[in-house]
Order: C-alpha cells, then sequence, then structure tokens
C-alpha cells in the first residue's frame, strides 16, 4: 500500500533527520535517497510499478494532477506522523526513460534543531541589536540547499521574541516551523497569495519583525527593502555561493547600492558538518547512535559598514572547520 510505504519512509527520515527524499528511476527500478547532513545516501531499492503508486498517491495528496507527467509539476501537502504535523512539499520530472522523479522536502512542525538556539553566532547577533538598539534593517541568510538557512532565522527569532515581546509575522512557502507565537503566513500563488501581495497586508498589520521565507524575485526584494527602510526588522533567506555572493545577488535582483547600505544590516553565510565521533571513527556518519548532536553549523558574518569594505575580515568557515579538525571536532 503506498500510505504505509510512505509512513516508513518518512518514518525512517525523522529518526536519520533527512531533509529531502529522492525517488529516481532507473532503468529496471527505482532508487531511494535521503539527504542528511548535505550528503547524497541510498536507502533502498523498490520496484518501478511500487515507485509509480507511491508518486502517484502522493500527487492525489497534493492536489497535483496524476494524469500530467511530461510537465514538472510541484504541490505540498500535511500528513500526521507520531502526534507531529509534517509539511510535504513535492517537485516531480520526467526522465528520458519516461519515468517520473520525485523529491519530498520535508518541514517538521517546532523542529528547530537544538544547536541553532545555542550557537554563539545568533547570541552575537542579538547583543548587537541590544547594544546598538537597532531595531530595523534586513539581516539575510545563505547557503547552499539543505544548510539550515531557516532554522538560523527562526533560532534568532525566537531568541528575539524571548528577551524582547515583538509581534513577529512570517510569510513562507510552505511554513517550515511552526511556532504559536508568530503570526505565520502561507503562500498560495494559486490563490494569487504570493509574497508581494501578502508582504503588502503585513505591513498595515504593524509588525516589529517580518520573517520573508525567501528572496527569490525583484518585487519581493523590493518589498523586503522598503519594510527596513520603514522600521521594520526583516529576516529573510536568499541562495548566493557565497558572502560577497549575496551582494551581487540583490544587486541582480535591481536593488540600488544605496538602498542596501541604507537598509542591510547584516549579511551570513552557513555550512553544515558532521561531527568526528572516535568511537566509529566517523564511518558510521550519520547513522551514528554515539553523538546526542551529530552535526553543527559554521558561519561567516559581516554586519554594517564592514559589508561595502572590500578587505574587510571575517572569520571563513574553511578557517573554522581546520580550527575544528585541530581539537577533533571535525575530520578531513
Amino acid at each position: 500500500m503506498p500510505q504505509q510505504k510512505l509512513t516508513a519512509l518518512l518514518t525512517s527520515a525523522k529518526e536519520l533527520r533527512a531533509s529531502d527524499i529522492h525517488l529516481s528511476p532507473r532503468r529496471e527500478d527505482y532508487h531511494c535517497y535521503f539527504r542528511m547532513n548535505g550528503d547524497f545516501c541510498l536507502i533502498e531499492t523498490c520496484s518501478i510499478t511500487e515507485a509509480q503508486k507511491l508518486i502517484t498517491y502522493l500527487k492525489f495528496q497534493a492536489s497535483m494532477d496524476i494524469g500530467e507527467k511530461r510537465r514538472p509539476q510541484t504541490g505540498q501537502y500535511e500528513i500526521s506522523l507520531d502526534q507531529q504535523r509534517i509539511s510535504l512539499r513535492l517537485s516531480t520530472l520526467l526522465d528520458k526513460s519516461g519515468l517520473e522523479s520525485l523529491v519530498i522536502r520535508l518541514f517538521s512542525e517546532g523542529d528547530i534543531l537544538p544547536f541553532y538556539k545555542s550557537t554563539p553566532f545568533l547570541f552575537n547577533c542579538l547583543q548587537m541589536f541590544q547594544n546598538a538598539e537597532k531595531n530595523s534593517g534586513l539581516l539575510l541568510f545563505s547557503g547552499k540547499t539543505g544548510s539550515g538557512k531557516s532554522s538560523s532565522m527562526y533560532g534568532l527569532a525566537e531568541l528575539l521574541y524571548q528577551h524582547h515581546a515583538r509581534k513577529i509575522v512570517t510569510i513562507e512557502n510552505p511554513v517550515e516551523h511552526y511556532h504559536q507565537a508568530f503570526l505565520q503566513i502561507e503562500i498560495n500563488e494559486k490563490a494569487g497569495l504570493t509574497y508581494q501581495e501578502i508582504l503588502r497586508e503585513v505591513l498595515r498589520h504593524d509588525p516589529d519583525i517580518i520573517i520573508i521565507g525567501e528572496i527569490r524575485d525583484s518585487e519581493t526584494a523590493q518589498m523586503a527593502i522598503r519594510a527596513a527602510l520603514t522600521g521594520h526588522l526583516v529576516l529573510s533567506t536568499v541562495h548566493a555561493g557565497s558572502l560577497k555572493g549575496i551582494l551581487n545577488r540583490l544587486t541582480e535582483l535591481g536593488l540600488s547600492k544605496s538602498d542596501l547600505a541604507e537598509g542591510l544590516i547584516g549579511i551570513s553565510h552557513q555550512r553544515i558538518f558532521s561531527l568526528y565521533c572516535p568511537l566509529c571513527d566517523g564511518k558510521c556518519q550519520p547513522y551514528c547512535t554515539h553523538l546526542k548532536e551529530k552535526r553543527t553549523v559554521l558561519y561567516e558574518y559581516l554586519e554594517n559598514e564592514a559589508i561595502w569594505q572590500q578587505s574587510a575580515r571575517f572569520i571563513s568557515i574553511s578557517h573554522q572547520f581546520q580550527k575544528g579538525v585541530c581539537y577533533g571536532y571535525f575530520k578531513t
């Protein structure tokens, strides 16, 4: 049964803290992969019939067109697993063989990883807001897919909420981390509820902090910087390959350097690394059961005027990683 197969996959993915499930077709079967700590891990092999039934079941549940295979489709829906709500974001592509490939991105309610709550980077950001009394501006998180940008963003928002009672509104596609103290609004492009339309209405609700799930087009970028310039603290993510690449990405989206210089208060780039376990010599990662936390996140960060200095110095991720190797936290 497709439903039982889905439950089994989601249970395994939750136990292994996988961020994505991939069903990839081959000539005679399908390979099922999990994305864990940024690594692409083969989990099992299943028959074409079993995989197609699961894909059809998921497309039906997400209100996608089950008869359409030639064109890529996206959809989402929620499922309850072990009394926890999990949001599934689905994406399909047709392989040359005529079989569909499926990727499932997993979002669990309240699943902010513990190390995000305790990392010095987020507390340094909190201290920056407290010391400078900086209550407005745009703070951006970047990193590759699966690097934990959204978890970092939510970790900071939770710290800000705990230390200062503020009205926090999120605009996401979909809502990744449910928080009962936040007003969370989900994008629905089919109904005309885009980032731009929702952000216009949110600004009328007098928020202190606005979380935008992702800046991915010019209009959203313009709305985000406008909100930052009009007295709101805006947290968002952007796809960029490096810390300096964030500025290139923002200028590509049409933001002027003058607006960015006035409204941009911080940029960060991050990567997740698996921790080295001496008991298994790293060979069991990410299945190691000896470590309570199997991974951590490293950041590069610039704030305020340093963002625009060509010779600005910051502690690079590679430097932090090499230092971690020396202390035995990581292994090359």
